[in-house]
């Protein structure tokens, strides 16, 4: 037969959790939480900025191999998009023709006006906010005796942000016949 034990013996027996540890759990947990929830927005504005980067190389480098396509003696062409692009000077020789770089680098200055011919503003499709990247080149044709030899195309493509500091993406190449 089965003996019952007073009730004051029961709850003795019986062990759950006190409100301070309750509590002590809660703001554990409510840390966790919180430092999960501040990464959201580091994330995605990380995201953003890599996509920005990831389009403006792909614009650059879209860009860069029609002009490599082209003869070494063209000066102009008429691009993928239907705009006329200027490919140097063969008059010129060694002399960089274009938007100006930052001195002693292989960088485009996007700070200097635009120089007519060697820039054009690329709208993303895929991106439902429009947004605009600055693309500009220079080019340094070399010649012999009058014909182009070479040319050396320096391309930068840039989305000014104006929320934050942005750097646009260069790519330096040389073509020669």
């Amino acid at each position: 037969m089965q003996t019952k034990l007073p009730i004051s013996a029961r709850h003795s027996s019986e062990r759950g959790f006190s409100l301070l540890e309750m509590l002590i759990a809660t703001v554990v947990l409510l840390v966790g939480i919180v430092s999960v929830v501040q990464l959201v927005p580091a994330s995605l504005q990380s995201n953003k900025n890599n996509r920005q980067d990831t389009t403006a190389t792909v614009v650059a480098q879209r860009e860069l191999d029609q002009m490599l396509n082209q003869p070494i003696q063209n000066t102009t062409f008429i691009d993928s998009d239907g705009r006329t692009i200027d490919l140097g000077n063969p008059a010129q020789n060694n002399v960089l023709v274009g938007a100006p770089v930052l001195a002693g680098t292989a960088t485009i200055d996007f700070s200097q006006a635009l120089v007519p011919g060697y820039n054009f503003t690329y709208v993303d499709p895929n991106d439902g906010t429009g947004t605009h990247y600055q693309v500009r080149w220079a080019v340094i044709t070399t010649t012999n005796a009058g014909n182009a030899v070479s040319k050396r195309i320096l391309i930068g493509c840039w989305h000014q942000d104006p929320t934050q500091i942005t750097r646009p993406v260069n790519i330096d190449t040389t073509v020669q016949k």
